[in-house]
């Protein structure tokens, strides 16, 4: 794998601070949709896969200590698809950023069942 960042020729880019997305993934006052790209950012691995335990996203969607229902959190996950804010194959085990949208040169990549190639 390259170890440079590379989004093409004429394709400016630039970086972000992971735990400013985390905190923005939990905060409920932005639409659930963009919680879920916030998350995607915020803990993705070099790979763009952001990994989540059982009802860990739900828990990170809820308010008030309060998880999100499965029914809320798969409908906010399906309007971030059809947004484009994350992978059609993201799942709430693990969201996915497509390579076009995120790469990190650095980093561990976190086991999910979602397959490495993208």
């Amino acid at each position: 794998m390259n170890s440079t960042i590379n989004f093409g020729p004429g394709r400016p880019w630039g970086g972000v601070y992971q735990r400013e997305y985390q905190r923005m993934a939990q905060d409920s006052r932005h639409q659930l949709a963009y919680r879920i790209h916030f998350a995607a950012r915020g803990w993705a691995d070099r790979h763009g896969h952001a990994s989540f335990g059982p009802g860990k996203l739900a828990a990170l969607l809820g308010k008030e200590d309060k998880p999100l229902s499965d029914q809320s959190t798969n409908n906010a996950l399906a309007r971030a698809k059809q947004l484009d804010l994350v992978s059609p194959r993201s799942g709430a085990a693990c969201l996915l950023l497509p390579y076009h949208l995120f790469q990190k040169r650095k980093g561990a990549p976190v086991p999910c069942r979602l397959h490495l190639d993208r």
